[in-house]
């Protein structure tokens, strides 16, 4: 829980860009900005043909999911679009192999 509080506050306190409505653009800015945390265990990765962020961080999957819709909700709150797709953010953990244990959707 702990770790997932801090994942929170980094995330908000995370350096405010201007944001274009190119997704593969947005994308990486959010990879970025996960990636800037040092709480995730491998860089964040963006996946344009699969419309993807994984991330990969050890966390129950209840907090991966709570993680994950933060991470979505900080997107939207920089004025991330993810226009033309359905864009969504995986999160696995170190064990999960190619797996998911969370994902969400980010804002069109």
């Amino acid at each position: 829980m702990k770790r997932l509080l801090a994942v929170a506050t980094v995330l908000v306190v995370a350096s405010s860009a201007m944001a274009a409505d190119d997704p593969v653009s947005n994308a990486f800015r959010v990879c970025k900005m996960i990636d800037n945390t040092g709480l995730f265990t491998a860089p964040c990765q963006v996946s344009s043909r699969k419309y993807a962020l994984t991330a990969t961080i050890d966390l129950p999957t209840a907090d991966a999911r709570k993680a994950c819709m933060q991470i979505a909700g900080v997107a939207a709150s920089k004025g991330y679009h993810f226009p033309g797709g359905e864009w969504t953010v995986q999160i696995k953990s170190p064990t999960s192999g190619d797996k998911s244990i969370a994902f969400c959707r980010l804002p069109k």
